[in-house]
């Protein structure tokens, strides 16, 4: 037979629901960093969102600049093209009526 611990019983017993007890305070706390982690990173996810709505809404903007920027660009050249149509008109009428100066 081999020998058996001197211990007894309420000894073993003690023994366990101390253990028992840390172990419950260890997870304890790992739960209660894990919530805190958990909520940390609902946090950075919160500001991500942001930081993305705030960069698509910049990106909107630069957009919309550059557009306007491009039709107004349109417009001064379509404004140019009517001025010089408008020159040349007068032009072709000055010219017709120097040419023949009884068609006027």
């Amino acid at each position: 037979m081999e020998p058996r611990d001197e211990r007894d019983l309420p000894e073993v017993v003690a023994e366990i629901l101390i253990e028992q007890h840390a172990m419950r305070e260890d997870i304890a706390a790992l739960r209660r960093e894990m919530g805190e982690q958990i909520g940390g990173l609902r946090g950075d996810v919160v500001g991500l969102r942001q930081d993305l709505q705030t960069g698509l809404d910049n990106l909107a903007q630069t957009f919309n600049s550059m557009t306007n920027a491009i039709l107004d660009a349109m417009n001064r050249g379509n404004d140019r093209y009517n001025s010089s149509d408008q020159q040349i008109k007068q032009l072709d009428t000055r010219v017709t009526k120097l040419e023949n100066p009884d068609a006027a």
